[in-house]
């Protein structure tokens, strides 16, 4: 792999910074599109987390059970001591109660982590696009005639 040489902002042309602020902010937006998902992710297992406490109280109730976004038929809850949950990929698992809760509590922490690592290299390419627009200033500044 070849190795990536470090230009100073101050070496770079106006047109050089023009283009290098443009793909940072590239990389902004790809981040915060990823960050989104991710807080969206977040809410999901949020809350599923809420569903699956609330599921011990569903025994024997009379329930719509969706077949499609805006189609149901009725149901009854028989056994909420065991349920199915996805764990990716179209994957599906029957599992307990417990073990579903604590599968949310892994993926919640999962998904903090990588929001956390994103939120920072956010911060990073906030902090980079402010030197490059700084040096183009600058050199905006200089390359102006002089009256």
């Amino acid at each position: 792999m070849a190795k990536v040489k470090e230009v100073p902002l101050e070496k770079l042309t106006i047109d050089q910074l023009d283009y290098v602020g443009k793909q940072i902010e590239q990389d902004i937006s790809n981040y915060s599109q990823y960050y989104s998902s991710l807080r969206i992710a977040n809410n999901k297992f949020l809350d599923n987390k809420d569903y699956i406490k609330d599921l011990r109280n569903y025994q024997d109730r009379e329930i719509l059970v969706p077949m499609t976004s805006s189609l149901y038929i009725p149901g009854k809850c028989s056994d909420v001591k065991k349920l199915t949950i996805e764990i990716g990929g179209n994957f599906y698992v029957e599992t307990t109660i417990d073990k579903a809760d604590k599968f949310c509590d892994r993926k919640l922490e999962s998904i903090k982590k990588n929001m956390d690592k994103i939120d920072e290299m956010i911060k990073n390419k906030n902090e980079q696009l402010n030197a490059v627009n700084q040096q183009l200033i600058e050199k905006q500044l200089k390359a102006e005639p002089k009256k």
